[in-house]
């Protein structure tokens, strides 16, 4: 092991695990008898100077293929590398298994250059021609957007190839929804070929359809049924009527996110300015909910069906509550009746749904595994915001997306955890994949 530097590493392992174990007793303390008797927060991590001397060990190793050999000399840790690389971290998103060895991710947020990349046992693929992947609520389907549009395709595989659905180009794309009215500018774009800036695509239907969420507006775009290969689309939010009425010269929303059922009834939706959002794909009909809290973040639809997730936030903290789709069906739904609160502390970023409950990963790096009577299972500590969450078929591993420019796969079935890691399970990571802007390639770790 010709990259390691031993006294380095050697520091690097000691304060880990002093800070590791210093936090796990402050918050065990703090859950099981009170926050004010949890006593003195753990002194910070000192491990800041060596950050650039541990990332160079880090590239090195995997210039020699030591990767099992390099996470037991520098046991994996964000935070410490935070101060002197945040200008090479960027958001890990968009993350999906595709099978059971094999997944796909994102780079970047939306208005950057953003790649695709497919990861299938320990080879990393990049793709840059792509910007950003999308699955159906059952994982048969995916979207891919990138440089020429929108691809729907069923079965993708590493190479990203699959069945193609449905081709949609930016142009067709686009044109359909400028053309929702003639008389306002939807979209703020120079061409109709500009590629939008996605926050997610869903398809769903069989992929027939797609749930594009933008800043620019969410959109329902289905396949026509009277004119074979041609689309529709419909805006769901905002509301075109009220930004013709304010004078307001094209659509711009902040933190637009969606979700689809997993069998395909319904859209929850919102952004930072409306309520919480639920459209009836049967019916038509839109029930509103009112927030718990300031501003609506986040949304997802439980594995079993049962319910939907709303998230509301104010600065980093936030509130979310759950809705019944039996109600809604039912039509037993009021705006200003109170619903069941899962949770009361974090500002979701993203989610996935078990059978066990739902993880959610907040602003400030932890993951939280809920139950549907908002009893936290476990917290985990990722090290930085949370900016995307995917479970495999078997919910035996997590891939964790994180804005510190990490993919992080934590074991979920774990019987003892790593000495090196806040949590208040048994959760334990396993590997992790770096990639920062400027890199040649992603790294292992």
């Amino acid at each position: 092991m010709k990259w390691l530097q031993d006294e380095h590493a050697a520091k690097w392992r000691e304060e880990g695990q002093r800070y590791a174990s210093d936090v796990n007793q402050f918050v065990h303390k703090g859950l099981t008898e009170g926050w004010d008797k949890a006593g003195k927060e753990p002194a910070e991590d000192t491990r800041g100077g060596l950050a650039a001397k541990i990332y160079k060990m880090i590239r090195e190793a995997n210039e020699h293929g030591e990767i099992t050999e390099l996470r037991e000399q520098l046991p994996a840790a964000t935070w410490p590398l935070s101060g002197h690389f945040q200008k090479e971290m960027q958001a890990i998103r968009g993350i999906h298994f595709i099978s059971d060895d094999a997944l796909v991710f994102s780079t970047g947020s939306p208005w950057e250059k953003n790649v695709v990349v497919a990861v299938h046992k320990d080879v990393i693929s990049v793709f840059d021609e792509f910007s950003l992947v999308g699955t159906s609520p059952d994982n048969q389907f995916y979207a891919l957007a990138g440089i020429q549009g929108i691809t729907i395709m069923q079965s993708m595989n590493s190479t990203l190839q699959g069945k193609v659905v449905a081709d949609l180009s930016w142009r067709e794309l686009n044109g359909t929804i400028q053309a929702l009215d003639p008389e306002f500018t939807v979209l703020n774009i120079d061409s109709l070929d500009q590629e939008l800036p996605l926050e997610q695509v869903i398809p769903f239907n069989g992929g027939q359809a797609l749930l594009l969420v933008t800043s620019q507006g969410i959109f329902l775009v289905q396949q026509s049924q009277e004119k074979e290969k041609l689309w529709e689309v419909k805006l769901l939010h905002p509301d075109l009527e009220e930004y013709k009425a304010d004078e307001l010269e094209h659509i711009d929303i902040d933190m637009p996110h969606g979700a689809v059922s997993p069998d395909g009834r319904w859209i929850a939706y919102g952004s930072q300015g409306s309520d919480h959002l639920l459209y009836d794909t049967t019916s038509r009909q839109v029930h509103l909910f009112n927030p718990e809290s300031s501003y609506p973040h986040y949304t997802i639809f439980t594995k079993d069906q049962h319910s939907v997730w709303y998230n509301a936030c104010h600065f980093y903290n936030g509130v979310t509550l759950t809705v019944s789709l039996e109600d809604a069906e039912a039509g037993k739904l009021s705006y200003d009746q109170e619903y069941p609160v899962v949770n009361e502390e974090a500002r979701v970023y993203a989610a996935a749904a078990l059978k066990d409950g739902v993880v959610i990963g907040d602003a400030y790096g932890y993951l939280r595994l809920i139950d549907a009577e908002g009893r936290e299972l476990w917290r985990y500590y990722a090290g930085s915001t949370i900016s995307g969450l995917a479970v495999n078929p078997d919910e035996t591993i997590l891939a964790v997306g994180t804005y510190g420019g990490m993919l992080h796969f934590l074991d979920l079935h774990a019987t003892e955890r790593s000495d090196y890691e806040i949590t208040t399970g048994t959760v334990r990571e396993m590997k992790r994949i770096i990639a920062w802007k400027n890199q040649n390639e992603p790294l292992w770790w």
